[in-house]
């Protein structure tokens, strides 16, 4: 039932008054476009945290080292030729009497050979009871703690040997198999 207005003047309210209705299929596809595009994206993520932090992850090119074979190269590179090279001139004295009594030839170039048999005539002269360990009281206990694999408090000639490979590899600041006197 409708009501009139009793007064002449006044305007009868419109009855079918226009209402906005949005389209529903329109703006749920839409929503469901944007929540498909947000799980890809979030799916994305994950899968790269995944990738990143797990150990288990597969690796690019080439396998993951065994911790022992992480050191120790295959092959030795070849050294490069030998020419008698001097050091810096600001070079400490202290330091270039170190380095000549490493450098056996006195050529002024360290080579993985010269470096060999400095660390295992140290390891010689370090191991005061000859049974070829080193232990706390024959060697600096923060070194035996870095390179105790094996956890029994000593270094034996295999931990000892990684810890040269870690040495050499350390001190050859610019990596080309030699070791100058201002590399030390």
């Amino acid at each position: 039932m409708k009501i009139q207005p009793t007064n002449p003047n006044m305007k009868p309210a419109p009855q079918n008054k226009p209402t906005r209705q949005t389209n529903l299929a329109v703006s749920g596809s839409i929503s469901t476009g944007l929540l498909i595009a947000m799980a890809v994206v979030a799916a994305l993520l994950f899968l790269g945290a995944y990738f990143l932090f797990s150990k288990n992850a597969p690796t690019a090119a080439k396998p993951e080292p065994k911790p022992n074979d992480a050191a120790v190269p295959a092959e030795k590179p070849p050294a490069p030729p030998a020419q008698k090279r001097t050091p810096p001139p600001n070079t400490p004295a202290q330091k270039i009497q170190i380095f000549n009594e490493v450098d056996l030839d006195g050529d002024g170039v360290m080579t993985r050979e010269e470096y060999e048999a400095a660390h295992w005539k140290n390891f010689e002269r370090c191991d005061k009871n000859k049974d070829g360990l080193l232990e706390r009281s024959e060697f600096p206990w923060g070194a035996i703690l870095a390179h105790d694999k094996n956890k029994d408090t000593k270094l034996d000639r295999e931990e000892y040997n990684l810890r040269y490979f870690e040495g050499f590899r350390d001190t050859d600041k610019n990596k080309d198999g030699v070791i100058f006197v201002e590399e030390t």
